[in-house]
Order: structure tokens, then C-alpha cells, then sequence
């Protein structure tokens, strides 16, 4: 199977959409070919050999990767609509980030901008850095964000994380701004830091879990009781798996010690469930 590297050489005036650089579309194209696939700019284009050195190799893998090598942060929407194979950023990343991806997997070894896995379907997103604003939520105008797959951030999150969130798993290793798990429809958000303001607004199912008691529970939440021990026990399970360096918060968290369980947001009916570990 191909494995194709691209090193940046020439950064562009402008940000450009890199949707169309899937692992398995660059893998089925003739080499020759590769040098001259358009990417479409604000206002103007360029191609693939003007702005990166394209390396191909011959990989024992069964799946077809792309790396991408360099300061990229103006590069939009990698790995959008990914469905297969690996792609690998050597450095930042751009906005629109593992958007609507649905298998796969992507990995940033820097930092991510905005809407990063916004309506994610499934495979991973892994992001070594920071994410900016929005990252799991949903695209404007649209009413769900991420349904599915795993979106792992060891450094910090934006505000609005996991806005309109309906399934998959979203974990992130230090601090989540402002609105984080707004209108929350269902899935898991595990946070290893502090969280801003307005934690949970609007949520109505799904499960947030904190490493660290926020400075103020929201007043319209309201403590759940028990009852939750095989749920815990499958929650600390699956961080355990994920005890990478970046989610040390997470490695300590034990199935027998339950966490203090509050209910909301009881201003929409919601059903939701806020764990505070560590309290």
C-alpha cells in the first residue's frame, strides 16, 4: 500500500481547502499525477507540487496513509469526509479539521483551529496540541454536531466544545473554555482540566465527566444520586485505555469510587448527567 509524504516548501498568501487529500484518493492516483491535483484557495488556486515536495513509497501496511510535514495552520479541512486509511500532521493544522469524517484515522502532533471534528461520524481524531473553538459541534446552521468516533485533545479546548454533540466520545486532557457540552443531545465528554462559564448549557442527555470540580455547579442542576456503578465502571475502563501521555487526569480515576452525579440542564427537561470525579 502507498505512503505518500508531503513536505511543505512554499506557504501560501491565502488559507486553502485540503478536503480533496483523502489517504485512499491520493493512493489510487498515478504518481505523475499528484503534482498537478488542484487545491482551492480563497480567491485563487494552486497545486499540489507548488506548494509541497511529494515523496512515495511502498508500505507493508494494509491501509493507505498520508503524512503531512510542516507548519500547515493554513490548511483547512483535512482529512474532511476521511472514510479509510491514516493521515498524519507533522506540525498544526488549519480549520475544519476530521470534518464529517467517518473512518479512519487522524492525527495532529500540534495544534488544531477551529471546528475541529465538527459532525464527525466515527474514527479518531487525535490532536496533540490545543483545539480551537467548536471542536465536536456543529457546523452553523446545522442542528447536530459530532455523531460518532473519538476526538482525543491533550492539550486545551475552545469554548462551545461538543456544542449539539449527539454520540461518540470526546476527551480532552486540559482545560475547556466557555459553553463546553452546550445543548448536549447525548454521547461522553470527559475533561481532564478546568472548564469556563456555563458548563452544560442547554444540555439535554449525555454524560460530562470532570477530573476537577468547576467553581460553580450550574443552578439548573441538581444532584442525581447513585445508581450508576456498572456505567462508572465502563467509563474508568475505556479512560484507562486512553492513559496516553496528556490524559494523566484520567489514569487515576477508579471504578469502585463513585463520583458526586448531578442531573440537567432541568431548563430544557434535560436528562443529562454531570459526574464530578475527585471530590
Amino acid at each position: 500500500m502507498k505512503a505518500i509524504t508531503l513536505r511543505v516548501k512554499n506557504t501560501p498568501g491565502c488559507r486553502v481547502d485540503g478536503s480533496n487529500l483523502l489517504p485512499a484518493a491520493l493512493a489510487a492516483s498515478a504518481p505523475d499525477a499528484l503534482p498537478r491535483i488542484v487545491l482551492q484557495g480563497a480567491g485563487e488556486t494552486c497545486t499540489l507540487g507548488d506548494l509541497f515536495d511529494i515523496d512515495i513509497e511502498q508500505a507493508d501496511a494494509d491501509k493507505p496513509s498520508l503524512t503531512i510535514e510542516g507548519d500547515a495552520h493554513w490548511f483547512d479541512r483535512l482529512g474532511a469526509n476521511m472514510s479509510e486509511g491514516s493521515l498524519t500532521v507533522h506540525g498544526d493544522a488549519g480549520d475544519y479539521a476530521g470534518m464529517k469524517m467517518s473512518g479512519g484515522e487522524l492525527h495532529i502532533t500540534g495544534d488544531a483551529g477551529l471546528f475541529a471534528a465538527c459532525e464527525m461520524q466515527g474514527g479518531r481524531l487525535s490532536i496533540h496540541g490545543n483545539a480551537g473553538d467548536f471542536a465536536a459541534g456543529a457546523l452553523p446552521g446545522d442542528m447536530e454536531g459530532m455523531s460518532g468516533g473519538t476526538l482525543a485533545i491533550r492539550g486545551n479546548a475552545g469554548a462551545r466544545l461538543a456544542d449539539r454533540m449527539r454520540r461518540g466520545t470526546v476527551l480532552v486532557g486540559g482545560d475547556a473554555g466557555d459553553f463546553a457540552a452546550s445543548r448536549l443531545i447525548a454521547g461522553t465528554v470527559c475533561i481532564g482540566g478546568k472548564v469556563g462559564a456555563h458548563l452544560g448549557y442547554g444540555m439535554r442527555r449525555g454524560t460530562v465527566l470532570l477530573t476537577n470540580a468547576p467553581s460553580s455547579v450550574p443552578p439548573t442542576f441538581t444532584e442525581g444520586g447513585r445508581g450508576f456503578d456498572v456505567f462508572w465502571l465502563l467509563v474508568t475502563r475505556m479512560l484507562a485505555r486512553e492513559s496516553a501521555p496528556g490524559f494523566a487526569p484520567f489514569a487515576t480515576l477508579a471504578g469502585n469510587v463513585l463520583p458526586r452525579r448531578y442531573v440537567g440542564d432541568l431548563a430544557v427537561d434535560g436528562r443529562g448527567e454531570l459526574l464530578i470525579a475527585n471530590s
